[in-house]
């Protein structure tokens, strides 16, 4: 059985890109990785137009859990290759941080400032003004789901 406590991507951190849009991984989330991932993320697309980073470990099962889906039908090849085009490997460099193409960047409507969200196994990626319309905006979550949700999972 899989150690369930080994990953850890908790909180909200807020960094700039450098001129080469490098993006620093906070210590914390460099930490809770394994070694196994020898550094590689994956990074992709989010549901709510925000970038999403994977350790290289999480993706193979994400990859896992798309390749399970039966290609012959049309909205699940149209799903898969929705998250698929996306996806970029990237390697953390010595010094933490992990380039982010322009691409991505231009998708999420990133510009230098970043605000980074964790997400238990992955990080989200956000441009702090689209957080703050998400935030606000009709996403969300009311006390009663919010409750559904809590009960769902024994919070």
């Amino acid at each position: 059985m899989q150690n369930i406590y080994s990953i850890s991507f908790t909180g909200e951190f807020h960094y700039n890109l450098d001129s080469k849009n490098r993006l620093s991984i906070p210590a914390k989330y460099r930490k809770a990785m394994k070694p196994e991932n020898n550094g590689v993320f994956v990074i992709t697309h989010g549901f709510d137009r925000q970038l999403v980073v994977y350790p290289l470990i999480e993706w193979t099962l994400v990859e896992h859990e798309l390749g399970s889906l039966n290609s012959v039908k049309r909205k699940n090849r149209s799903f898969i290759r929705a998250i698929i085009r996306s996806a970029h490997h990237v390697n953390l460099d010595a010094n933490g941080r992990i380039s982010i193409p322009d691409k991505l960047l231009s998708f999420a409507g990133i510009e230098k400032d970043i605000t980074i969200i964790g997400m238990i196994k992955k990080f989200e990626v956000w441009s702090p003004q689209r957080l703050s319309e998400f935030d606000s905006g009709q996403m969300d979550i009311d006390s009663e789901d919010f409750e559904s949700l809590a009960s769902d999972i024994s919070f």
